[in-house]
């Protein structure tokens, strides 16, 4: 399934390529040796990214352990490139279209200045508790679904 997808090409939506040169503007003394500075040029530059490119980032970011302000992590994208790398080869795998299905999520940190590295990551979206109104109204189901089972039995 996955070997159809090699050698296919998804061009890069302008807001991964505009994140990109942020990220290469503030990652201020990286060098060519500092992993992640020749990719983020190569791709800024081509403006496209290969199916096996995607997962060898995908790679990088699932076995990086170093902190989210490095250089390498910063260069590669940081969170905003992770999570477009695994949306897209999540589409491409389930053989829905690719492209620019990414341009709804709100690029961060696109209205305040870069001088601040540990800034440049989104924060993890912070999920909220089910109401206890709803906790009772299971509850009180679950209760009258067991005293149909125990009648029936």
């Amino acid at each position: 399934m996955n070997k159809e997808l090699y050698g296919n090409k998804v061009e890069l939506p302008e807001e991964v390529v505009t994140y990109l040169g942020q990220c290469f503007d503030a990652a201020q003394g990286a060098d060519e040796s500092i992993e992640g500075f020749k990719r983020n040029q190569e791709l800024r530059d081509s403006g496209q990214i290969t199916y096996q490119q995607l997962k060898r980032v995908k790679n990088w970011f699932d076995s990086f352990q170093g902190a989210k302000n490095d250089l390498s992590y910063i260069l590669n994208g940081g969170d905003y490139v992770r999570n477009w790398v695994n949306q897209t080869l999540g589409s491409m795998r389930n053989g829905v279209k690719t492209g620019n299905d990414f341009k709804d999520e709100i690029m961060p940190n696109q209205d305040t200045e870069l001088d601040n590295l540990s800034n440049m990551n989104r924060p993890s979206k912070s999920h909220s508790k089910p109401s206890s109104e709803y906790d009772i109204q299971v509850t009180e189901s679950l209760k009258r679904i067991n005293e149909i089972i125990k009648k029936i039995i």
